[in-house]
């Protein structure tokens, strides 16, 4: 009887152990990445407001790191999202062998980990952080291949009572961001300077938004000039801002808060319809003059449901061909595209519309990835044309990137061009089209027509100055594709024999 007691009663502790660790299973689950095996977002939530609320003691204060990948996307682009988690949980395993046992490392979403150090003192977040960054630098192998993750790290820190939760993870991401924008793999702690620069940032949001609402941007229009004839081939369409109280708000101010915060969708959407409709207004002046039209895209724009729909639609209403538009995209931006904005683009390009890689040299694009890009024209940064003429080293590099748009079939155009002997040195060296102060500064549409009647610039008469061979049988020349020569001849620029066939 005693054993059968007993058996019953191990059989019922047995049941409720069991029982217990399903709970506890459940428990950790609710409250743990799965993935990483790091605590959720609510629970480091959880744990700072606690200390936020904690009785101050003198030296210690709170700091908040956050913590992202740089390039993360590129691995999963290039080995997959199986890979990326291996990654993920790797980089994770590192953060927390960083970390002192009264620190929490959480999982925020994505590749973005935030972690509470709740006893800083004399420096300790910064110590912390670079332990961070050393220890996530170095190399790890996934799929048989070495691979190199960095990362970037915002840091904020206050007092106990001083800041509410809310407030100090945004100074983190504030930091972070600055990090990222100074060059990524690096950290930086919040401070005053960037305290103003978010306040700054939402008042720009905030005023942005009514902007769009009430007509207060703009375009002006700086002309693509055939450096051979001096006339005007094209033009560039420039979104600017007349802020009723601050007046004209430089570009550089905000459109990366517009890029930030996604109202680049609908400001690049404004600048498209309204260049487009004044390029058709154009065409309607000086009917059967070839007139190119070149407008900047960002790739939030690019990957925005129905851009192509949306683009097809602007050309369909204003009359605009689909050959007479250029969609400029950065290098910075198609060097990390994505495949879905590299599809989206070659659907313009299908559409007739072009591409262009804007401020091209500034990166580090490899051949293989330019040759990939649905893109035909190349416009060179103003950076080296600045010195061109007088800087060996920028000439040189202004006559590479010139051998390599001619070699891979794509049209350069020059920018910043404000010195004659600049213009002189490009039609040497065989440029065919530029734009820059030299010609003119961006004007507004009204004064465009009278532009399109006359030369805004003639290379000195009695300088030679020879544009390279152009015919199919130049070396520099050969490959170039039908839809090239139709570009060249539809903005004016001299070119290739043409192929047989057609886009």
């Amino acid at each position: 009887m005693h054993t059968r007691v007993s058996a019953l009663v191990e059989d019922e502790q047995s049941e409720i152990d069991r029982l217990r660790g399903a709970v506890d299973r459940l428990r950790h689950a609710a409250t743990h990445d799965p993935l990483t095996g790091l605590p959720t977002r609510e629970v480091l939530l959880g744990s700072l407001q606690r200390e936020l609320s904690r009785i101050p003691i003198d030296g210690e204060r709170i700091a908040i790191l956050f913590v992202d990948l740089d390039n993360f996307k590129r691995v999963n682009d290039s080995l997959g999202h199986g890979s990326g988690d291996d990654v993920l949980r790797e980089m994770a395993r590192r953060i927390v062998g960083c970390l002192a046992p009264q620190d929490t490392a959480s999982r925020f979403g994505g590749d973005e980990l935030v972690i509470l150090h709740p006893r800083a003192t004399a420096g300790s977040e910064a110590a912390l952080a670079e332990r961070i960054l050393n220890a996530t630098a170095e190399p790890l192998f996934i799929a048989r291949r070495e691979v190199v993750v960095s990362a970037s790290i915002g840091v904020a820190a206050c007092a106990p009572g001083e800041k509410t939760a809310e407030r100090l993870l945004r100074e983190a991401d504030t930091a972070l961001y600055t990090a990222k924008g100074r060059g990524r793999a690096r950290l930086q702690i919040f401070n005053d300077e960037l305290y103003a620069q978010a306040e700054k940032r939402v008042q720009i949001e905030s005023d942005l938004r009514l902007a769009l609402r009430a007509a207060q941007l703009f375009v002006v229009y700086q002309p693509q000039v055939s450096l051979k004839s001096g006339r005007v081939v094209g033009l560039e369409a420039l979104v600017r801002w007349r802020h009723p109280t601050c007046g004209i708000v430089p570009p550089d101010d905000f459109i990366p808060v517009a890029e930030e915060c996604g109202l680049i969708v609908e400001v690049g959407r404004q600048v498209l319809r309204e260049s487009c409709r004044q390029l058709a207004a154009w065409a309607r002046l000086a009917p059967g003059r070839p007139l190119a039209l070149s407008v900047n895209v960002s790739p939030r724009e690019v990957q925005a449901a129905g851009f192509t729909e949306e683009l097809a639609r602007i050309l369909a209403e204003t009359g605009v061909e689909p050959t007479a538009l250029c969609l400029e995209i950065t290098e910075k931006a198609v060097t990390g595209a994505t495949a879905d904005t590299v599809r989206v683009l070659d659907q313009a390009r299908k559409m007739g519309v072009y591409v262009a890689i804007d401020d091209f040299g500034t990166q580090h694009s490899s051949l293989a990835r330019l040759r990939d890009l649905p893109a035909e024209v190349l416009k060179i940064d103003r950076d080296f044309i600045d010195g061109l003429g007088a800087e060996p080293g920028d000439t040189a590099i202004v006559s590479s990137i010139l051998s390599l748009a001619f070699a891979m079939g794509k049209h350069p155009i020059a920018e910043g061009v404000e010195r004659r002997e600049q213009a002189a040195a490009l039609l040497r060296m065989g440029c065919a089209v530029a734009q820059g102060y030299l010609f003119s500064p961006p004007v507004a549409a009204d004064r465009v027509p009278a532009m399109l009647e006359r030369e805004l610039w003639r290379p000195r008469a009695e300088r030679t100055l020879a544009v390279a061979d152009m015919s199919s049988d130049a070396p520099a020349r050969r490959g170039h594709r039908y839809f090239i020569d139709e570009f060249l001849d539809h903005i004016g620029a001299p070119m290739s024999g043409k192929t047989e066939g057609g886009r």
